[in-house]
């Protein structure tokens, strides 16, 4: 791996100007005026974590990063989240009110909150990433070097699909993407869905902390649900490891544990369906089944030998 990860205390809000902001409006007017003002979320829906055009093996992914609550920390700022009050949102999705330089900021007060907010917003300014946070088309997206947040998106779910597409920009920028042409098949879907594996990571790591501002992020790609199935594989391999070796020291184990349960668990649900493409419809296409798809369109043209 490049820079070495640490585990950090719970990510609590920062208590920066945009994220003080609203957790006071959260305090003092309640929830319902903080779903007023960022706009209401999508209702329950099959998770899609949208694609991107270049990606890094799983064992390169994340070098420059800060690495969130990568532990307990994960579970502990879960106290922070269930305390909140839940959101008052209509079911549907929407952006709210807030469009332009308003939205753009609503968006990026949310991420100044956590630490994996904080680390997208520094992949954006490391590589000068355009982003459309009023994008018209289908879904959120990732494409040569750009970002597009869907414009019905609320803020809340805006800022923890930012933290899943950051990864992306940053994969892609920074070299690391992976060649359709030169690939094998085989090779080629394992190292789109690495990244993408780890680009969910991200948002799991995020999670916790963005929902207890009070927030509304259905929509966002992350759930409680998706969030135990990787607790549960991260703890069973920390037990283990500590069994195995008393001596390793906590970060060790954090980190051994993170890669862990990314490779695995998470790694899964880009085959077995609980994440499916978002321009796939009704059809429910996995990503192993789209990525593979995509290299035979370019291997396959017409007169290409």
């Amino acid at each position: 791996m490049g820079s070495e990860k640490v585990a950090r205390q719970p990510d609590r809000p920062t208590g920066r100007r945009g994220a003080s902001e609203i957790l006071h409006l959260q305090r003092t007017a309640g929830n319902r005026a903080v779903t007023q003002l960022i706009g209401a979320a999508a209702g329950r829906r099959r998770p899609h974590v949208q694609r991107h055009p270049e990606v890094t093996e799983n064992a390169e992914v994340g070098e420059a990063a800060v690495a969130e609550a990568t532990t307990e920390e994960v579970a502990e700022t879960t106290e922070a989240a269930e305390t909140a009050e839940p959101g008052t949102g209509t079911t549907g999705t929407s952006g709210g009110a807030l469009t332009g330089d308003a939205r753009k900021k609503a968006i990026e007060d949310i991420l100044r909150a956590s630490a994996t907010g904080m680390w997208a917003l520094g992949v954006i300014e490391k590589w000068s990433v355009p982003v459309n946070y009023e994008f018209v088309g289908t879904g959120s997206f990732h494409r040569t070097g750009s970002i597009f947040i869907n414009k019905t998106l609320s803020p809340g779910a805006a800022a923890m699909v930012m933290m899943h597409e950051a990864q992306h920009a940053n994969t892609f920028k920074s070299g690391k993407a992976a060649d359709i042409k030169a690939l094998g098949r085989a090779e080629y879907v394992k190292k789109k869905i690495a990244d993408e594996a780890e680009a969910v990571v991200r948002q799991i790591e995020g999670y916790a902390v963005t929902k207890s501002l009070g927030v509304d992020i259905a929509g966002g790609g992350m759930t409680d649900d998706l969030k135990q199935r990787y607790l549960k594989v991260f703890y069973a391999k920390r037990d283990e490891l500590e069994k195995a070796d008393p001596k390793m020291t906590r970060a060790e184990i954090n980190d051994r544990c993170r890669t862990h349960a990314r490779d695995t668990e998470v790694t899964s649900w880009f085959h077995d369906g609980t994440f499916v493409t978002s321009t796939g419809g009704a059809a429910n296409v996995t990503y192993s089944d789209h990525y593979g798809k995509q290299w035979d369109g370019e291997h396959n043209k017409p007169g290409k030998k």
